[in-house]
């Protein structure tokens, strides 16, 4: 009896056994199938895409100043975080496509250092499925960018770029409107497209054209149904708004990845400009998904789309990434590549020599060692900013003699100012561009278009806004065309405030690039300007050294009427 107990029972542990070994087997990774994202789809898309780098490959620190080293203890962003990110979401996703939608150049001392040889040692080894040029990539013209172009492998697009007949460049071939990728036996076509505004925005030289987006794209389009391609992506560097204009004029766009604005969308982020994605409808009444992930690789964008049969999105779910330590823990991120970190820190040194030396220090409350704005000062374009009244009043002081108003597109300013210590690196990160100090006597009329010109496309991100000295004025957004400023003010030797006579005449200092009609101002180029014999980083270097310590607050200078 003792004996078939115990056979019964080791029979009992024998069959025990095989049944947990079984379900260990049949509940493994390994073997069991992972469940799909979109239960219902034909077919699922993953897209990753950053916009608005601006030469910000370190990220930020963890006071909020831009970071010159590889990896930042306690920062967040950069190329080593965001390379940690999409290795992390390819791990589970090996098909998710990777775009950049431009404005990689400009923006921090790694750019004045570097140039375009950083982006184009970088880049690739981002593993970017595409990339598009935007406007400031152009800013030390056409040829600058093409030597970046012809050192990429990475495919670059620009549907609505053209060339001159007779020009010739490195990179030039290398530029196509559109490409076509195919994953699971699906063709997905990626047009890129950027702002026919980059003349008046950046200064591309002779010899290139930015043609008309739309008719650019239904070519494109026209080519890519041809070759049996249902699902399409626009891959843009037109700013947010311009964005949802062309979901909403054009069929058979799928998906907009967006750029220019520096706009978060988000369904979480407080300061979201909107829902990621932002739903818009084709003519035709089909859902086309914009997004865009703000801007200084402070983010990845990640959409997940669920696709019929016919290419049309049925389903979709996603949000931007915040690149920090917390983020990368939660995706499981892989150690950060060693050769990249090496090649960035390499790249850093010189530039790490460049903010050692102090020249001055701002006080500002609570700022000390902190930016003054947010690091990419885009503040700067929707209303007053600590920067821009430092620079302002570096330029109506600092250059001429005798100056009434100073005027400065908030595009001018690239990086902010921090509080306390201010470095040539600072500095030279605030205004990277070569930009000389100009002056005119302006009649107020003239004052009074430049100044609704500036707020003309208010809440869209643009440049042209503008950041003032020795003047004040309110507008109003929602107000026509031409009656947006409600009231402009300039100060008078005793301090006090008097209205802008349309008929009177002001003495103004401001830079050659918008007194030449950059970012739109063509009010301003029938003027006889004097130039300076100082660039305008240089006024602001002299300013801060001459005023140590510079105490600044907000001043109302820039009031929003709603």
């Amino acid at each position: 009896m003792n004996s078939q107990r115990s056979q019964g029972n080791l029979s009992a542990c024998l069959l025990l056994f095989c049944f947990i070994v079984f379900c260990m087997s049949a509940c493994s990774p390994q073997q069991r199938a992972k469940a799909p994202l979109f239960p219902g789809a034909d077919f699922t898309l993953t897209v990753m895409h950053t916009n608005d780098v601006h030469s910000s490959y370190g990220g930020t620190t963890d006071t909020g100043m831009t970071c010159y080293a590889a990896l930042c203890e306690g920062g967040s962003g950069g190329y080593v975080r965001l390379d940690q990110a999409v290795r992390a979401i390819r791990k589970d996703t090996p098909a998710a496509l990777f775009l950049d939608a431009g404005d990689i150049f400009q923006g921090s001392l790694f750019w004045i250092q570097h140039k375009e040889r950083m982006p184009a040692a970088l880049i690739d080894r981002m593993n970017y499925q595409a990339i598009i040029p935007g406007n400031h990539e152009f800013d030390e013209g056409w040829k600058t960018w093409l030597q970046m172009v012809d050192a990429l492998q990475t495919p670059v697009l620009g549907a609505n770029i053209s060339f001159d007949a007779g020009q010739s460049s490195p990179g030039m071939s290398k530029i196509y409107p559109y490409i076509v990728l195919e994953q699971q036996g699906r063709k997905i076509g990626i047009v890129g497209l950027i702002t026919e505004a980059t003349p008046l925005t950046s200064t591309p030289g002779a010899g290139v054209n930015f043609t008309d987006v739309q008719k650019a794209l239904r070519d494109a389009i026209k080519k890519l149904k041809a070759k049996n391609v249902k699902i399409i992506i626009a891959l843009t560097h037109l700013g947010l708004e311009n964005d949802r204009r062309l979901a909403q004029s054009m069929d058979d766009i799928d998906i907009i990845v967006g750029a220019h604005s520096h706009s978060l969308l988000s369904n979480t982020h407080e300061k979201s400009e909107g829902p990621y994605p932002v739903l818009e409808k084709s003519p035709s009444g089909a859902p086309v998904l914009v997004v865009t992930a703000s801007t200084a690789s402070a983010y990845v964008g990640k959409l997940d789309v669920g696709f019929d049969k016919d290419g049309i999105a049925r389903e979709w779910r996603g949000d931007p990434i915040h690149l920090n330590d917390a983020s990368l823990e939660t995706l499981k991120a892989p150690k950060p590549d060693s050769q990249l970190v090496q090649q960035i820190g390499a790249f850093a040194a010189p530039v790490n020599e460049m903010m050692q030396t102090r020249i001055g220090v701002i006080e500002v409350a609570g700022k000390d060692g902190k930016p003054l704005e947010e690091p990419n000062v885009t503040e700067c374009r929707q209303g007053e900013c600590l920067s821009g009244n430092i620079v302002t009043d570096a330029l109506r002081t600092v250059p001429f003699k005798d100056i009434q108003i100073a005027i400065l597109n908030g595009g001018a300013l690239r990086s902010s100012l921090p509080g306390g210590d201010v470095t040539p690196g600072h500095v030279l990160a605030t205004l990277p561009f070569q930009n000389t100090a100009v002056m005119t006597k302006m009649s107020g009329a003239v004052l009074l278009q430049a100044l609704e010109h500036g707020v003309a496309t208010y809440g869209e991100g643009e440049g042209s806004f503008l950041q003032v000295s020795g003047l004040r004025y309110t507008f109003k957004p929602s107000a026509k065309a031409g009656q947006r400023i409600q009231k402009a003010e300039i100060q008078n030797k005793n301090g006090k405030w008097q209205p802008v006579d349309r008929k009177a005449s002001y003495n103004v200092a401001t830079v050659d690039f918008i007194a030449k009609g950059g970012d739109g101002f063509s009010m301003l180029t029938p003027l006889q300007w004097k130039e300076g014999t100082t660039l305008v980083n240089d006024v602001l270097r002299l300013y801060i050294e001459k005023n140590i310590p510079i105490k600044m607050s907000l001043q109302n200078r820039i009031s929003l009427q709603k």
